[in-house]
Formats: C-alpha cells, sequence, structure tokens
C-alpha cells in the first residue's frame, strides 16, 4: 500500500505500508519504509514532511510487531466507518478500511487511490441545501467520498462532511481533489442522536464554547464555527489556500504522538502526553501553557470528552510544530450517554490537590530526564484565574443557555477555590 503525502500543493508518493503476517488486526506486523527518492531529499525530517513525528525521514526498513500508530489517525471512524463496512459484502480488516477510506483525511497524508477520481460537473448548492441535507447533496457528497473520516471524527452515526466554498459562493462536498479553485474549506457537522434530547443543544454549544473560547485567550481558528438551523459549520485548520492553490498541514492526534495504539488497553494521563509533546513541538513552554489553560477549561465547562483524538497537533509547512487550534470542545456533560473524562492529572482522582498534582507531574519529568514543568504550570494557573472568576458572566455574553451557566457555576467555583487554595 502507497502512501502519499502533499507537498508544495501537490501529492507525492511518500512511504510503502505493508503487513508481514497473517494477523490483519491493529496487533499485526508491519513492514514501513520510506520510498529512497523521498528520503534522500528530506533525509531526518520529522515535521510536516515526515509520517510521524515518531517515524523520522530515513532510507531504513522499519519491521515493526505492530501498527504504527500514525496509521490508525487515517482509518474512517463513526459514521463514516459504519457506511464502509455496511456496503462491503465480507468483514473488513483495518487494512480494508485503511486502503478504503483513507483517500482525504485529515492533514496531509493519505493512502494512494487506487482509481482516478472522476467529478462531474456541478453547480454545487447553497449553504441552506446542505444544512437542510436534501437528497442530493447526501447521495452526491457519498458519491464523492466526502464523508468524514480520520483523526478529528467522533463515533457517532450524525453525518459529517467534508465542504468547501468556491468562488462564487456556491458550497460543494469535499473528495480532497477538486477541478476548481476553492476559497475556504470546512467540516460540516450534525448532532449526533446517540447524545440524547438534548444533541442539538450540544451541538449549538460547540459553537458558543469555541467563542468563550476565545474571549479567554485559548488557541482557536481565525475564523469561529457557526451554528445555523441545526448544523455547525466549522473552518478547517489544516487547509490554506494561497494563489488560488491549496495547501495542506499536517496533524497528527496525540495518541499518535504518544505512541498510543489502543487507547482502551492504555492507562494514560496528562504526563504521558506531555511528555511526548515537549520531544517534539517547537516551544513547549507556550504549548505546556496552551495545554494546562486548555484542561483547566475542559474542568470548568464540563468537556468531558477530552481522549487524545480530541486534541492534535498542527504541523506547519514552516517547520513548526504546535498544538492545533481548539476543537470538539463542547458541552459533553449534557450528554445522556454519560461521557467519562478520559485523560486525567496523575493524582487527580484522589483528590491529592493540584500542589499534589505539580509534584507527581515534576518527578514524571524527572524521570523521563526533562526540566520539571511545574514554574510553567503554575504560569498556565495565573493566566487562567481572571477568566475563570468571570467565566459565568463571559459565558452568557456568548450567548450560552442560562441553565447551562447555572449547572456549571458550582464547578466553576470549586475549581477557583482548589486553584487558589493550592497558592498557585
Amino acid at each position: 500500500m502507497y502512501l502519499e503525502i502533499h507537498l508544495d500543493c501537490t501529492w507525492r508518493d511518500c512511504a510503502v505500508v505493508a503487513p508481514t503476517t497473517q494477523d490483519l488486526s491493529l496487533r499485526g506486523g508491519v513492514r514501513l519504509q520510506y520510498e529512497a527518492d523521498y528520503a534522500t531529499v528530506h533525509l531526518d525530517a520529522r515535521d510536516y514532511r515526515a509520517l510521524s513525528v515518531r517515524v523520522p525521514v530515513n532510507l531504513a526498513i522499519r519491521t515493526l510487531p505492530q501498527w504504527p500508530s500514525f496509521l490508525v489517525d487515517l482509518l474512517p471512524q463513526g459514521a463514516a466507518r459504519k457506511r464502509l463496512e455496511r456496503s462491503a459484502s465480507d468483514p473488513l480488516s483495518p487494512w480494508d478500511l485503511l486502503e478504503r477510506g483513507a483517500i482525504n483525511p485529515v492533514g496531509n497524508l493519505r493512502v494512494r487511490p487506487q482509481q482516478p477520481r472522476h467529478h462531474r460537473s456541478h453547480p454545487g448548492f447553497d449553504l441552506h441545501e446542505i444544512i437542510e441535507r436534501g437528497d442530493a447533496f447526501v447521495d452526491y457528497a457519498l458519491e464523492l467520498g466526502a464523508a468524514v473520516a480520520g483523526a478529528t471524527d467522533t463515533q457517532g452515526e450524525a453525518p459529517k462532511f467534508w465542504v468547501v466554498e468556491d468562488e462564487s459562493g456556491r458550497w460543494h462536498p469535499d473528495s480532497g481533489e477538486l477541478p476548481f479553485p476553492i476559497r475556504r474549506h470546512a467540516l460540516l457537522k450534525f448532532p449526533v442522536p446517540e447524545a440524547g434530547p438534548q444533541a442539538q443543544d450540544i451541538l449549538r454549544h460547540e459553537a458558543v464554547y469555541q467563542s468563550v473560547a476565545a474571549r479567554c485567550g485559548l488557541r482557536v481558528t481565525g475564523e469561529l464555527p457557526t451554528f445555523t438551523n441545526g448544523a455547525l459549520l466549522i473552518p478547517r485548520f489544516d487547509r490554506r489556500v494561497k494563489n488560488r492553490k491549496e495547501i495542506r498541514l499536517g496533524v497528527e492526534s496525540l495518541y499518535s504522538v504518544a505512541g498510543v495504539l489502543d487507547a482502551a488497553s492504555v492507562f494514560l494521563r496528562h504526563d504521558h502526553l506531555l511528555i511526548a509533546l515537549a520531544r517534539c513541538v517547537s516551544d513547549f513552554r507556550t504549548e505546556l501553557i496552551e495545554y494546562v489553560r486548555r484542561d483547566l477549561f475542559n474542568l470548568a465547562l464540563g468537556n468531558r470528552d477530552n481522549h487524545g483524538r480530541n486534541t492534535a497537533i498542527l504541523k506547519d509547512v514552516d517547520g513548526t510544530i504546535r498544538l492545533a487550534p481548539l476543537y470538539d470542545f463542547g458541552p459533553a456533560f449534557l450528554d445522556s450517554r454519560a461521557i467519562a473524562r478520559v485523560i486525567r492529572w496523575e493524582g487527580e482522582a484522589g483528590g491529592e490537590g493540584w500542589s499534589g498534582i505539580l509534584e507527581r507531574l515534576d518527578q514524571r519529568f524527572q524521570e523521563a530526564d526533562l526540566e520539571p514543568p511545574s514554574p510553567i504550570f503554575r504560569q498556565a494557573i495565573a493566566q487562567t484565574l481572571p477568566a475563570l472568576e468571570f467565566l459565568p458572566r463571559t459565558m452568557l455574553e456568548c450567548a450560552a443557555d442560562p441553565d447551562v451557566v447555572k449547572r456549571r457555576s458550582a464547578d466553576i467555583a470549586r475549581l477557583l477555590a482548589a486553584l487558589e487554595a493550592a497558592r498557585v
């Protein structure tokens, strides 16, 4: 199977990957090798030119006992995966899913399509038509393969589609290779039915929470999401348009950065992820402050859905690596599926307080031969305290429902008290 990478506005052969055993699960053996011509040009790169920060470019043949974690980021998830499985006559292995569903994922990697994609001329849709989810749009989107796949997809059944706006303001499903100039790229997201009766409120508040995050100084996309007629239109951060050409940035989930293959079987804590980030980002001090502040707002606002695919690194074409803008940031505490907070600070569940959490974090960093991060952590908390103090008012100003604000107020007050008690 050939892997391609998008560099200098075009797809290039990058590497070859194949199973080495009859076990076609994620736990089966893998052979991975960069193409020689590609490797000699980009030797030792581990930024946007590499498959992963864990797989720098070189000429070696890697024989691995199981899948490299970056491949899992490319697998279709949620509704996109289920559609592929329903359309197949036989059960699909992860390798089958990768081959069929990783031709237009997030970021700048893909599996080389088996057949060239042919596009028929289409006038596009206005935004109202798309949001109403008319049969013509859905059928055309599925025909093009524009259903969401990749690291930022969630496990719900609601359809999500990559969409683009052309230069005349008409919208099209995004299959990854469109024969006309594009003005902007976005994700169109609908409520997840499994979330229960408040599914639409949860989705609307995702736009509200992004506005709150922007007001509080977190890293968000330049253009914020908009909620219209029951759907959320989210600007993409991994695509740019320059001189009418598309530029794709590298994206890698925190699970991939940390080498996590099966998150359900790994006891993962924030210190694991921060140590992995410290070894790959361009400016760890800045990223640690952003990371800590995001988690404090997760706690304050009830965003329990903090698994390692809901945060990613962004690998820019200037070679810098940093946390991607905030995404999948919403009131998960309203979800009827009782979503639990997945990644915690060591000592958090035992109620040790923030002083104990910082001591344990320093210890883990020292064991990894890294500088203790508690001074930077304390700086992040100090920057966050004023915003937390006024957070209920900010939520109301950003159009949060009063009931949501009321339900979060007690937790916000408790978090403030805990941080101040620790004298951080």
